[in-house]
């Protein structure tokens, strides 16, 4: 068995990376949460239509982490991304009431998310963790971070999206930048012009969709929002790809639009659904499958 330099085997530098890339992919899915339930209370508190405006400080940070029934904070021990859920047996330490499973939820996909990263490009690789300062490992490391990092973005979109039709400039605008740096240095296998078509053509097919729409049913069919993430994507993922992207997207928003009109009958002709968990669910199997496979589900694998 072929040993590092430091004197661990190669598997275990390997195992290392993939229980590290696990342990921070849940922290970052707590902050996930945080930034879940905070943020459009944020921007509700500082819209010029909010009714009232609270006399405390509230972001992201302030108040700290606390029992929404109870209000009392949240010790250390209550905040261990999934395992203080399973510790606490899914209650409040103080109260007893429930705590949404959503929480656990969220953070271990996220996790799961960071480890398939890792896995992707290579760093649970034994050759390529044999030098890990050399050139490779850093920028397949950096890749993978930026890919991580895109991915919990975007899973904070979803939950946002799907519960408030709400997609924040606070994330599909940085979203946007990192995709665009991202390709500019090399690291997400674009060149700079493929990320600067696929955030042109992303935004600008939707807000063409968008417009036509208003002026053939004289409503708003499409938010400003779903055109700057289909720009965020496009700068991550090109131009091309967003053909797939769409086709996939519109056809589960249509199956599952159609099952909440007739089998679970809560929703109306008129009443709008977020697009943008669509859009997100197909850019990440995109992302997992690859178009090909995609295409193929289709039926224009030829």
């Amino acid at each position: 068995m072929q040993t590092h330099a430091s004197g661990l085997s190669l598997d275990a530098v390997s195992l290392w990376v993939g229980l590290l890339s696990l342990l921070l992919g849940a922290v970052v899915g707590s902050f996930c949460n945080v930034v879940i339930l905070r943020l459009p209370k944020m921007l509700l508190e500082n819209s010029e239509t909010a009714p009232t405006h609270s006399p405390q400080p509230f972001d992201l940070s302030t108040p700290p982490s606390h029992c929404p029934q109870c209000s009392k904070r949240l010790q250390p021990s209550h905040l261990i991304p999934i395992l203080s859920h399973w510790w606490l047996k899914g209650k409040c330490a103080f109260c007893g009431q429930v705590i949404p499973s959503r929480y656990w939820k969220t953070e271990l996909l996220v996790s799961l998310w960071w480890l398939f990263c890792a896995f992707k490009f290579q760093l649970l690789n034994p050759t390529l963790s044999l030098e890990p300062l050399g050139t490779l490992f850093v920028t397949q490391g950096l890749s993978a971070l930026l890919w991580a990092l895109m991915g919990s973005a975007l899973m904070c979109l979803t939950q946002i999206d799907w519960e408030h039709q709400l997609l924040p400039d606070a994330i599909t605008q940085p979203l946007l930048w990192l995709g665009l740096l991202g390709a500019n240095f090399g690291l997400l296998n674009l060149t700079p012009q493929e990320a600067l078509w696929g955030a042109a053509v992303g935004y600008t097919s939707f807000w063409v969709i968008a417009n036509g729409y208003r002026i053939l049913c004289a409503r708003d069919g499409m938010g400003q929002g779903d055109m700057k993430l289909l720009a965020a994507l496009g700068a991550w993922m090109g131009p091309l790809s967003l053909i797939p992207l769409v086709l996939l997207a519109s056809t589960c928003g249509a199956i599952v639009g159609i099952w909440r009109l007739k089998v679970r009958k809560d929703l109306s002709l008129n009443e709008p659904i977020a697009f943008g968990p669509f859009l997100i669910f197909a850019a990440l199997t995109l992302l997992v499958l690859g178009p090909k496979v995609v295409l193929h589900f289709l039926g224009l694998g030829a």
